[in-house]
């Protein structure tokens, strides 16, 4: 059985981001068996799921990064 991944790219724009994230929502419906685990390591659809998820946070990092936290005020 041959399974053909969606086409990955760069995520560029909001859309972009937006298009990576509902994928990675039906990724995650696919491959979650009925035990809540995720599908077998060699799943054409698992590898593609830990590609997108790279490509997310490369994204988030260079345009959502997360600062350092603050120290809050001792009392």
């Amino acid at each position: 059985m041959c399974v053909q991944m969606a086409s990955l790219n760069t995520i560029r724009t909001e859309a972009d981001y937006d298009s990576a994230l509902a994928r990675v929502t039906a990724l995650m419906d696919d491959l979650t068996t009925p035990d809540g685990q995720i599908d077998d390591v060699s799943n054409p659809s698992r590898i593609e799921l830990e590609a997108l998820v790279a490509l997310i946070e490369a994204y988030e990092d260079e345009r959502h990064p997360i600062g350092s936290p603050t120290n809050p005020a001792t009392t």
